[in-house]
């Protein structure tokens, strides 16, 4: 554990207690007011979780994705916004969720409510994953097993094929949602020399990066089902043959769609960010 002065201590401090504070005010406040709320709510729920997770972090480690980025840590905010209204374009085909109460909104308010909520995706994801880092079991998969994959035309062929399906039969191969962009990226990424999951760190039998998205974006994904739960407007799913037991509003199942949607995720924002993407996994 590293020393801090007490300028540093106190900022440190409130780092982690404002993202605790807006996290615990905003959940009570749209668990509690009656009506739509969430629009409101949901950003600065996220946004309080997101401080929490990188105040962790460089209480721990003395610093994080924030205190490393500082002002350029918005562009994964913004980053985020056109990632997840890619997958909404998706959904018109195949029709896996919708959003109860969004009748009360117009299109422009709809529009900008739902990109802030979507703005807080990426770097929740990339935060609780760089945290996921830390942990001593996590850091001990270094030297694993290497998974070799050697065509680059071949998986990216792989995630249009993916992609082909997904639009053609999505009443069947819906799943692939979650996956073909991943197919679809890596093979830019390695070709660019920008870092890749793929073509890269299984390769050299370094799993801690996939450990790490896996396990931080099931942490994101039950505190989006459990925020979600109760809320006015709020998202629902319809999930053909799999929509059974539904932990909050989503199938168990469903749960395993967040693992290859975090690969996708880094993938996307290594390949779009200037350089290399400052999360360390």
């Amino acid at each position: 554990m590293k020393s801090y002065s007490v300028q540093t201590q106190a900022y440190l401090g409130l780092h982690f207690y404002i993202g605790i504070g807006l996290l615990s005010f905003s959940w009570i406040a749209n668990l509690l007011i009656e009506g739509a709320r969430t629009h409101y709510l949901f950003f600065f729920i996220w946004l309080g979780y997101i401080l929490t997770v990188d105040g962790l972090i460089v209480m721990r480690k003395g610093d994080s994705p924030l205190t490393r980025m500082g002002l350029t840590y918005l562009f994964l905010f913004l980053f985020s916004i056109p990632f997840w209204w890619l997958f909404e374009g998706i959904n018109l085909r195949i029709q896996n969720w919708e959003y109860r109460g969004s009748h009360k909104f117009g299109p422009v308010s709809y529009f900008l409510f739902a990109s802030l909520s979507f703005s807080t995706v990426i770097p929740a994801v990339l935060t609780t994953a760089e945290w996921v880092r830390q942990w001593r079991w996590v850091a001990s998969l270094k030297k694993r097993k290497p998974f070799i994959i050697g065509s680059k035309k071949l998986v990216a062929l792989l995630g249009l094929l993916c992609l082909v399906l997904l639009l053609s039969f999505p009443k069947v191969f819906y799943p692939l949602c979650w996956i073909f962009l991943f197919f679809l990226t890596e093979p830019l990424n390695a070709f660019l020399r920008k870092r890749s999951i793929l073509f890269g760190d299984l390769q050299r039998g370094d799993w801690r990066g996939v450990v790490s998205l896996g396990i931080g974006v099931l942490i994101c994904g039950l505190c989006w089902e459990t925020w979600n739960w109760k809320s006015d407007p709020k998202w629902v799913y319809h999930i053909p043959y799999l929509g059974f037991f539904p932990v909050f509003e989503m199938p168990i199942l469903g749960y395993l769609g967040y693992l290859p949607f975090a690969l996708e995720l880094f993938s996307f924002a290594t390949l779009f960010w200037k350089g290399r993407l400052p999360i360390e996994l």
